[in-house]
């Protein structure tokens, strides 16, 4: 290229108006932006200008002033991760000038650097007038969150139109002592945020929150289409009260409930589910389910419904029967006492309909899975666990292909290489892929699989128990895994250097417990792999964490790298901050 082209290509940007130039940007990946920025300061004023997402990692306050300075069509706030004064973040927050739409919080509770969070720091985040227009708030295990700040959030946040609420009362050998909200703090809210949408509360013995809560949300709230409540422990929720909401709000379209109380009532969740004629989800989780309520759904339900029903008890194959024969696309149940000839019996008709199934904690056979597939001709995600499988048929008679399956995860399987081979001509374009616990699974089951599999993008192989899962000189050409999850594995530096010569594209490396690699291992897989995100490495016994991480501070060139989980104790301060200085965040 000319320096007359160069010198024209530089001054381009001054031949379109910033708004073309915001509205080209706006389709860049935020990653290549910080390159785009470098080029000149036009650039640079467009990407800020665009950028409506921030993650705050750095602890440093005057870090995040600068940042709120920097980036000022900000819509969303995320604070999940930052680790500093939370009050006088709140307040930095409250006196900027950015727009926020959504803001989600995690405070935690304990430590030596706990801060209480001060109900004058949320009250002067909710004087700013620009926060009318916070439609999300999402306050994560802020256990100091009693009904005081449920009022202040009521009266700041009138157009809120999605809540989280996590909270937990601290008692016993716990640091703190301090109440969370109850009914007289949902109630308030309930009673202010009329365009409330969603709200998700969970918690763990919370003994002031009981059915008044829910009614009142369901009788104030006449937008609430997508209600969860979740609370372990002591608390005093029914089926009196969810079988009031489901009466009191018929356009509930979203349902997810766990540990409710199943006392003695006229008005149950059974004979209230008809009244839910735009239910499309439904989380059941630790309570009683009954074939009652399950015929119900089957029946009331007009809509497709996606049904997950996590350690419940109470129902029989009969009562899944009728929801998997008429409405549902997404079943997900994990039971211990269901037989292989219960599955077969479950899926002996078609389930055109049903895309996603989680058979767990079942004992299930080769010849019920394969009429699973047979049955059920939308699936696009099949999980497994405890299955015995043989291999299907003869060599010489062709296997049925099933292109529409994507995710296929089967843990503590007994199955054979041969087995995973045949997968992989069954499932070509399956995309994530698990065979954690199978240890039948060697290297030419993985590597068979993953020439067939030629979109795999995330591979799951925890306690794995071989050395090395795929060969560096094999004639497996390199693939595309983005994410490889080899936890409590046997895997060693040999394997960890045929993995970056196999799989230069991946992101995310988890490799937990893993007691066969070393710290040179580590560093030059790190050092060979340029796209690394982020990487686990807590308790790996042959693992110097201080030298891994002074190496990595003298390796400039390793900018990718963006998370480190090194496990409790393996870092200090200094360290944390001299790495979120070069953008990367250390977590324990």
């Amino acid at each position: 290229m000319s320096d007359s082209e160069l010198s024209d290509a530089s001054h381009g940007d001054e031949k379109l108006p910033p708004e073309c130039w915001q509205l080209i940007f706006k389709h860049i990946k935020e990653e290549d932006l910080k390159t785009v920025s470098l080029v000149c300061k036009n650039f640079l004023a467009y990407s800020n200008l665009i950028k409506e997402s921030l993650d705050v990692i750095h602890p440093n306050v005057k870090m995040l002033s600068q940042h709120l300075k920097r980036f000022t069509q900000l819509k969303t706030l995320f604070l999940t991760h930052f680790q500093g004064d939370f009050n006088e973040a709140l307040c930095e927050i409250a006196r900027s000038g950015i727009t926020l739409e959504a803001f989600h919080s995690l405070h935690r509770i304990f430590g030596p650097s706990t801060i209480m969070i001060k109900i004058e720091s949320l009250r002067e985040l909710g004087s700013n007038p620009n926060r009318n227009k916070l439609k999300v708030l999402s306050c994560d295990w802020m256990s100091n969150l009693p009904d005081n700040d449920l009022v202040v959030i009521a009266n700041s946040f009138a157009n809120l139109e999605e809540l989280t609420l996590k909270g937990k009362f601290a008692e016993g050998n716990s640091p703190l002592k301090f109440p969370s909200y109850t009914d007289k703090g949902i109630e308030s809210l309930a009673s202010k945020l009329k365009l409330l949408k969603r709200i998700h509360l969970y918690g763990r013995d919370m003994n002031g929150v009981s059915d008044e809560s829910v009614v009142a949300l369901s009788m104030n709230c006449a937008f609430l289409g997508d209600f969860t409540i979740i609370i372990e422990g002591n608390h005093g929720v029914t089926e009196h009260g969810i079988g009031l909401l489901l009466r009191n709000r018929p356009n509930l379209e979203t349902l997810c409930i766990g540990y409710i109380k199943n006392y003695s009532s006229q008005i149950t969740i059974a004979n209230s589910i008809r009244h839910a004629k735009a239910l499309t989800y439904l989380w059941l989780c630790a309570m009683q389910v009954s074939d009652e309520l399950l015929m119900t759904i089957a029946e009331a339900i007009k809509l497709p419904l996606e049904l997950t029903i996590v350690h419940c008890k109470g129902y029989t194959v009969l009562g899944l029967l009728s929801v998997l024969s008429n409405c549902l696309t997404q079943f997900d149940t994990a039971l211990s006492n269901f037989l292989d000839e219960d599955i077969k019996f479950l899926f002996n008709k078609d389930a055109g309909q049903l895309t996603q199934i989680n058979i767990s904690e079942c004992q299930v056979t080769s010849s019920t899975f394969f009429q699973l597939l047979t049955k059920c001709c939308s699936l696009q995600h099949i999980r497994m666990e405890s299955a015995t499988l043989d291999v299907v048929g003869e060599n010489n008679i062709p296997l049925p292909k099933y292109h529409k399956i994507k995710i296929f995860r089967l843990e503590s399987g007994n199955i054979s290489d041969e087995l995973v081979k045949q997968f992989g001509f069954m499932f070509p374009n399956l995309e994530v892929l698990e065979l954690s616990l199978c240890q039948g699974v060697t290297i030419q089951g993985i590597e068979a699989i993953l020439k067939s599999c030629k979109v795999i993008r995330k591979l799951i192989l925890e306690s794995y128990q071989k050395t090395v899962i795929i060969k560096s000189n094999s004639d497996l050409p390199k693939v595309g895994l983005k994410v490889l999850k080899l936890a409590t594995s046997c895997i060693d530096n040999e394997g960890l250097d045929a993995i970056s010569k196999k799989c230069p594209q991946l992101l995310s490396v988890d490799l937990d417990h893993c007691k066969k690699v070393t710290t040179e291992g580590i560093k030059q897989m790190v050092e060979d792999n340029k796209t690394l995100r982020k990487l686990k490495v807590r308790n790996c016994d042959l693992v110097d964490y201080g030298d891994l991480l002074e190496w990595k501070l003298s390796r400039a060139n390793l900018a990718s790298l963006k998370k480190l989980c090194l496990g409790k104790g393996k870092f200090s301060k200094e360290q944390r901050d001299q790495f979120l200085h070069h953008g990367c965040l250390l977590v324990e």
